[in-house]
């Protein structure tokens, strides 16, 4: 029976908690969690921004001017991951590398964590340092 189950009827059978970001979790982290399952439009997206930026109500609009009209193409037009912090394998690996963990953001915050940088127009942004208050 299982391999007559659509993508789309599976990922409305998983438990809420797994369709939801992690506590702290950036919004590149969650949404390159959720492509394991699906890119259709903006869901893990705009998923995202209702459970922790609600007031980023610009997003849809923003992202679709810097390239990113589905999910897939967020990660891939908008965010970038920062070389330095991810383990690529080399070309001999066989195995498939993790994604290391999210390195975390406040809630309400739409900035990637340090493993992404975010495009900024047509530039590509740098890593935010910490600021000193």
């Amino acid at each position: 029976m299982d391999q007559y189950m659509s993508p789309q009827l599976e990922n409305q059978l998983l438990p809420l908690p797994e369709q939801l970001p992690l506590d702290g979790e950036c919004l590149p982290c969650f949404v390159h969690r959720m492509l394991n399952r699906e890119c259709v439009g903006l869901k893990w997206t705009t998923a995202y921004r209702d459970a922790r930026a609600p007031r980023a109500t610009a997003i849809e609009r923003k992202f679709a001017e810097l390239g990113g009209h589905c999910d897939c193409e967020v990660i891939a037009n908008v965010y970038r991951r920062t070389p330095e912090k991810w383990m690529l394998p080399t070309p001999h690996e066989v195995r498939a590398t993790p994604s290391p963990a999210c390195l975390r953001v406040r809630k309400g915050c739409i900035r990637p964590c340090a493993l992404w940088v975010k495009r900024e127009g047509v530039q590509w942004g740098r890593p935010h340092a910490k600021r000193a208050d």
